[in-house]
């Protein structure tokens, strides 16, 4: 029943190396792939904007209504619950945010509202 496939022993026993040759050139063929797909990923560095909301401070009685980057800087909008606009820049030498600008009802009158760096 064994001989069913396979004539001679001698031939089972070359058609069972070619198959673990052929299981290792897969392997060693798996191995590269992963190499070579880890290597030409992108970095892995934290954008400016996820690093900068880390030392964003709370302001009492206002919620963070947008993450803006214009211009290359970047900007917080916050709004209260009257719907008073603040936006805060980031500088990035000193890693602190400031206010920049304060719109009375800027978040809920689109006449009010303007962005930090409007006249």
């Amino acid at each position: 029943m064994d001989n069913i496939f396979c004539k001679s022993k001698n031939k089972e026993k070359i058609i069972i190396l070619d198959l673990i040759s052929l299981n290792l050139i897969q392997i060693i063929l798996t191995v590269c792939i992963i190499v070579l797909m880890t290597s030409c990923a992108p970095p892995t560095e934290t954008p400016l904007w996820v690093q900068s909301l880390k030392t964003l401070p709370k302001v009492e009685g206002y919620i963070r209504a947008g993450v803006f980057e214009i211009n290359g800087k970047l900007y917080v909008q916050n709004c209260d619950s009257v719907g008073n606009q603040m936006w805060q820049r980031y500088n990035e030498k000193t890693q602190k945010w400031r206010q920049s600008r304060y719109n009375t009802l800027g978040c809920v009158d689109g006449e009010r509202s303007t962005g930090p760096n409007s006249g």
